[in-house]
């Protein structure tokens, strides 16, 4: 099946247009950054929040959760008939935002810090998540739609893969603190592909 899919192929049934390059390369640090944490994060509740358990982190999540529902909903019907650089300009501000967040859950350590930053981290998810779906969606090649799908998977999904394990690394190794400033980096390089994108 690899044979048939990759040997005898032009590098041209490869190429993806601008806009899906972009959104894929995107994804990659937006879910690394994502998955540096969010697989230890209980762990990080328990040994850094000031009466942290596992009660308390589930709950964060899903107060996160609820969050990003609403903004989400907000986010789509506003941005429905917003040209793409305004889509654009919605995916940047929104990952900006979850930059914040991660520097701040890097320096909370009351349960009132940890809410406050998942409400952010919800507002921010739900902004940026439409906008880039529907750009997504809109720039599949004609007739490439389940391979730019099945490569979307491909690449980020072995980030995450790369990211949860390295993760669990600088966690265990240096600490919690520069585990999120440095996703607050990754995730704010994932900003770059659009900026060049606009540029272009």
């Amino acid at each position: 099946m690899l044979r048939e899919t990759f040997i005898g192929r032009l590098p041209s049934h490869f190429n993806l247009n601008r806009v899906v390059e972009a959104f894929i390369v995107s994804e990659t640090f937006f879910w690394a950054a994502w998955n540096f944490i969010t697989p230890i994060f209980a762990i990080f509740v328990i040994n850094n929040i000031k009466g942290g358990n596992i009660q308390i982190a589930a709950s964060a999540f899903s107060f996160y959760l609820i969050t990003r529902v609403v903004f989400e909903v907000i986010a789509g019907k506003y941005s429905t008939r917003k040209s793409d650089v305004h889509k654009l300009w919605m995916t940047i501000a929104g990952m900006i935002l979850l930059s914040g967040a991660y520097v701040g859950f890097a320096f909370s350590h009351s349960i009132s810090q940890l809410f406050l930053f998942y409400v952010v981290t919800g507002i921010a998810v739900g902004i940026a998540t439409p906008a880039k779906n529907s750009l997504f969606s809109a720039h599949l090649d004609h007739d490439k739609e389940s391979a730019e799908w099945s490569m979307y998977d491909a690449i980020t999904l072995s980030g995450i893969a790369l990211a949860t394990a390295l993760g669990g690394f600088i966690a265990s190794a240096y600490g919690f603190q520069p585990l999120f400033l440095l996703a607050a980096l990754i995730n704010f390089l994932g900003i770059v592909p659009y900026l060049i994108y606009i540029k272009i």
